[in-house]
């Protein structure tokens, strides 16, 4: 076998060899990232999962993520007025009361869902079983909200 040959027999040996351990490492992490509950997905997603409307106006600092173990998760984290957070729950979640008697927040609550089980949306998707709600006040009449949406 001519060198030429065997050079071209090498480099694509090893570009190929790298492309495959690449590929490989991508995969494990981005597995590894839906194992632990950090794939980041569009926060308009959360919402629909987590059977919350469209998210209030003026929402920042949007950090939305999911998850898949033992039940599939969505993760939203997002600071908004307080008073467009009031209205946005209201909407969202009518039924549900919000205490201020909370070890981790100002401000939480569980949200009754109603509907056949498992819940499902008009496509077919499956959506929250359960929805656990917090709030913090920080100055400026600002919310930060994090909701967990979750399947049991």
């Amino acid at each position: 076998m001519p060198v030429r040959r065997k050079r071209l027999t090498m480099w694509l040996t090893i570009t190929g060899a790298t492309a495959v351990v690449a590929a490989g490492g991508w995969w494990a992490s981005l597995w590894w990232a839906a194992f632990t509950g950090d794939l980041g997905v569009p926060c308009d997603k959360a919402a629909h999962f987590a059977r919350a409307a469209e998210l209030p106006a003026g929402t920042r600092d949007r950090n939305c993520t999911t998850g898949q173990w033992m039940s599939a998760s969505y993760e939203l984290d997002f600071r908004a007025p307080r008073q467009e957070v009031a209205a946005w729950l209201r909407a969202s979640y009518p039924d549900t009361k919000i205490s201020e008697d909370c070890s981790s927040a100002d401000a939480c609550g569980q949200p009754q869902l109603h509907g056949p089980t498992p819940f499902k949306d008009e496509d077919g998707h499956r959506l929250a079983d359960g929805v656990h709600v917090e709030l913090d006040y920080e100055d400026g009449g600002v919310a930060h909200v994090r909701i967990s949406g979750f399947t049991v």
